[in-house]
């Protein structure tokens, strides 16, 4: 007898695989947070090594969770590895019926097609959302432009450096140093 504990996801796992065979789609970049030395409420400037819904990291290898990301989307949080089987055997249940949409208890590849689009639309909306969030953050008098003393300033910024020393250099023209990483 099969254990059904952590079965789920690997189920999961391999149905995107078979139903994506056939299906091209090209997920948007949603980024997530990361940990940095700068000020905590100032969004991150440089991307995460780990996108959200892409194929490859940003380090170039490649995302072990790139199917489930794309067809599970918002959902594949719970889809945990030690969640309860009955639980999850339920998620997939509703998962399989919100794809289906003519009801038929198959899942065609229009019916695929038309979902990856969908969360591929999901992830675009997020990634809008995140940039508008990261632009203003580089924006700070909001004319809707960055200079690059701007950018400059909130690069310096997410390196370490305070606001008012980076301001303060600048104006003397000064240079700062970026460590090393």
């Amino acid at each position: 007898r099969v254990p059904l504990r952590g079965l789920a996801p690997h189920c999961l796992w391999l149905l995107g695989v078979i139903l994506l065979m056939d299906v091209s789609a090209r997920p948007a970049n949603h980024s997530s947070a990361r940990e940095r030395a700068g000020s905590k409420d100032e969004p991150e400037l440089l991307p995460p090594d780990h996108l959200n819904g892409v194929k490859l990291e940003m380090d170039g290898h490649l995302n072990k969770d790139f199917h489930q990301e794309v067809f599970l989307g918002k959902d594949m949080d719970g889809f945990e590895e030690d969640a309860e089987p009955r639980r999850s055997r339920r998620k997939l249940m509703v998962l399989f019926s919100k794809v289906d949409v003519n009801t038929d208890r198959r899942i065609s590849a229009k019916e695929m097609q038309r979902w990856i689009m969908e969360k591929t639309a999901e992830h675009f909306q997020e990634a809008v959302e995140e940039s508008k969030v990261h632009f203003q953050a580089v924006d700070p008098d909001g004319d809707g432009h960055v200079s690059w003393d701007e950018y400059r300033v909130k690069f310096l910024v997410s390196k370490g450096h305070s606001e008012q020393e980076v301001m303060e250099k600048l104006r003397s023209g000064e240079e700062l140093k970026v460590g090393e990483e």
